[in-house]
């Protein structure tokens, strides 16, 4: 029974083996499908020992067992080998040299078991085995093989701490090699014992076979884990790539509306000018005439707020195309809501608004860049409310939730349709109908929000109302710097002793600009940057100086580049005016002299009083 089972459970774990080593990395185990098949092999030959047979069959019989002995430990030689990773010794290969030879030999009468058969009891094992006897060559060649054995399996004593995986197959070698002696021995009538390489072949390649299907199962495991988490990681970054992709997409789109905005501003920014210096130059002469009336007031009012507001819509498409980093700094929220209230009611006098914000409310950011989407919002209110019942309403909410501080603006209008409540912040998206918006308002103060490292976003939106939602990092009141009001004189009615320099290439609006400026200071112009730098060398100095940024044969950096050779004061006392930058220098150039800059078109009353600061500085 023992060698019948030995014989199966060979075959089952050849099978077992064979079937895992197609999997990848694990070839190592062909060799133990050999070890297990050889095992098998001399477990099924091994029964002509307890059965009764001819003597020849039984030589035939104990000839084929003991080369599948000899396979067997050959075998587990080279196994050791293969698992260890590494090569075979020089004595392993001699062992596998002298195995092959006995192999052979084995199936030669006479040479390694001669006749004639021997009875071998074991009393206390009730068995009785039939055997051959041995020759001193097979007793030699026996020990040969299975000193071998032992020495391969300690060769592999290093690996000893790699866990149990590593330790069975020293171990089931050393366990054979004890039962091969003890079987030696027993066939040489030395010591009366059974033999018990059937059983210990059973035990060993079983556990060792069981020991690489356990290893088999965990590795399985871990591959799924580690594919549960590539599928994760793939989708992960997938979603990451296309959000980037969508970004840069983003960007590009509005690099390219930037490039095309700031073009279509400068063109347009100067007509704008010309058309408003020259309506307040009527004004000025009508008054001058006595010949004003309230509707020709009126008249000039309207005017000038659609040039505002063209020029206005010139500054949304600018700002949509931008992208820079604003400059932070903490301040109280009230004042900048109050502003924000009364310029949005300039476009929207019906506008009803209410406010509920402590005046300890404060965040960090840039007050302007809230302050303009204040009004866009509070302006895009007052057109979903008008026709609500009872007029439109707006309302203004202030809070503080840790380190957020947090605008609510509710109207009471109809709501967001729903066909554009998804792309609401994209550029050009508009509620509006046909001539009454550009679309621009939210996708704009958006970005002015995200550049100064806060949030606009929609809170809610019913058939009652829309809440958008302004969020801003919080500051503590006692960060806000204090700014007490600075007196400014206005400016004088009387001509005043300041010589000023106009550097325009559109005559148009040189001209308007000195008639203008002519009231109250001595101006002299200049069509290009040559001449305005021959006048300033032949002339006495210049107080001030107003220079287009942009103009073709070389405008305000050429101007500022080559000024300081005639006199070293006029680059600080120069103004720029831009109907807005048209590249990456013209537009670094604005922002490192912010404070000495005015888009067009200029009021009167924004150019004046600066003259007046650049001179006094």
């Amino acid at each position: 029974m023992l060698c019948l089972a030995g014989t199966l459970s060979g075959l089952m774990m050849a099978v077992l083996a064979l079937a895992i080593s197609r999997a990848p990395g694990w070839r190592e185990l062909r060799s133990f499908a050999l070890v297990a098949m050889a095992a098998s092999a001399y477990c099924f030959f091994d029964i002509v020992h307890v059965i009764p047979v001819p003597h020849r069959a039984l030589q035939l019989g104990e000839g084929l067992a003991v080369s599948s002995c000899f396979i067997y430990g050959m075998a587990w030689i080279r196994h050791l080998a293969i698992s260890e990773g590494r090569e075979l010794r020089r004595f392993e290969r001699g062992a596998l040299g002298v195995g092959a030879v006995l192999v052979i030999l084995a199936f030669i009468p006479d040479v390694l078991i001669v006749l004639p058969i021997r009875e071998v009891p074991v009393a206390w094992f009730g068995v009785t085995y039939m055997m051959g006897t041995a020759t001193p060559l097979a007793i030699g060649c026996v020990v040969f093989i299975l000193a071998s054995l032992l020495l391969a399996a300690f060769g592999g004593g290093r690996r000893w701490r790699d866990g149990w995986h590593s330790r069975l197959p020293m171990l089931g070698a050393i366990a054979l090699v004890m039962s091969g002696v003890n079987d030696t021995l027993a066939f040489m009538q030395i010591i009366v014992m059974p033999q018990l390489t059937e059983a210990t072949s059973v035990v060993v390649v079983g556990a060792i076979g069981v020991s690489y299907a356990h290893r088999f199962i965990d590795d399985a495991r871990r591959l799924e884990a580690l594919s549960t988490k590539l599928e994760y990681e793939i989708v992960s970054r997938t979603g990451q790539m296309l959000e980037a992709q969508a970004t840069a997409a983003e960007h590009e789109r509005l690099a390219g509306l930037g490039r095309i905005a700031a073009g279509v501003a400068h063109e347009i920014n100067n007509p704008t000018m010309v058309i408003q210096q020259n309506l307040d130059r009527m004004r000025a002469l009508v008054a001058d005439l006595d010949a004003f009336s309230p509707e020709l007031d009126d008249r000039f009012e309207r005017a000038h707020a659609a040039t505002k507001r063209i020029a206005e819509i010139v500054r949304q498409l600018l700002e949509t195309g931008r992208q820079p980093p604003a400059d932070s700094e903490s301040f109280a929220i009230a004042p900048v809501v109050e502003k924000a209230i009364r310029a949005a009611r300039a476009t929207a006098p019906d506008l009803h608004v209410s406010v509920s914000i402590a005046d300890s409310l404060c965040a960090r950011g840039t007050a302007r860049f809230l302050e303009q989407v204040l009004i866009n919002v509070l302006v895009n209110a007052a057109h979903a409310a008008r026709d609500a019942l009872g007029g439109g309403r707006v309302r203004i909410e202030g809070t503080r939730t840790g380190d957020c501080a947090r605008l609510s603006v509710t109207d009471n209008g109809s709501g967001i349709p729903t066909t554009i409540r998804d792309r609401l912040f994209e550029p050009f998206a508009t509620t509006k109908p046909v001539g009454q918006g550009t679309g621009l308002g939210l996708a704009v103060s958006r970005s002015l929000m995200t550049r100064q490292g806060g949030q606009l976003f929609v809170g809610k939106t019913t058939a009652e109302g829309t809440e958008m939602v302004l969020e801003l990092a919080a500051a503590d009141a006692e960060t806000v710097p204090p700014r007490p009001p600075t007196p400014v004189p206005a400016p004088s009615e009387v001509k005043r002793d300041l010589r000023v320099l106009v550097i325009d290439d559109n005559e148009d609006l040189r001209e308007v600009l000195v008639l203008q400026l002519d009231r109250f200071f001595h101006v002299d112009e200049a069509p290009t940057v040559d001449h305005a730098l021959a006048m300033a060398a032949a002339r006495a100095p210049y107080d001030v100086v107003l220079c287009d940024l942009m103009m073709p044969a070389g405008g305000a950096e050429e101007w500022l580049a080559r000024c300081p050779s005639i006199d070293p004061r006029l680059a600080d006392r120069t103004i720029l005016v831009t109907g807005g930058p048209t590249n990456a220098a013209a537009l670094a150039l604005i922002q490192m002299r912010h404070e000495k800059v005015l888009y067009k078109p200029v009021d009167m009353e924004d150019l004046r009083p600066m003259i007046e600061r650049v001179s006094r500085n």
